[in-house]
C-alpha cells in the first residue's frame, strides 16, 4: 500500500513540476515574442521614415522637371528671338 501512495506522490509531484515549467516556458516565449513585436515596430517606423524622405524627394524632383520644362522654353523663346 505504502508503494502506490509513495508512487502517486512521486506522479503528483511529476505533474506539478512540469506544468510549473510550462508555465515559465509560455512567459519566456510571451516575452521573447513581445521583445520582437517592439524590434519589428521600430523598424517599420525607421523604413516609414525613409520612405517619407523618399516621397519628399519625388515631389521637388517632379517641381524640379516642370522648372526645367519651362526654363527650357525660355531658352528656347530667347534664341528664336521672340523675347
Amino acid at each position: 500500500m505504502e508503494a502506490i501512495y509513495s508512487a502517486v506522490i512521486v506522479a503528483v509531484g511529476s505533474i506539478i513540476v512540469q506544468l510549473l515549467i510550462n508555465r515559465s516556458n509560455r512567459q519566456k516565449e510571451h516575452e521573447e515574442q513581445a521583445v520582437y513585436r517592439a524590434k519589428l515596430e521600430a523598424e517599420l517606423k525607421a523604413i516609414g521614415r525613409k520612405l517619407d524622405e523618399h516621397n519628399q524627394y519625388a515631389e521637388k524632383l517632379g517641381s524640379l522637371k516642370d522648372s526645367m520644362l519651362l526654363i527650357q522654353q525660355d531658352v528656347k523663346y530667347i534664341k528664336e528671338g521672340k523675347l
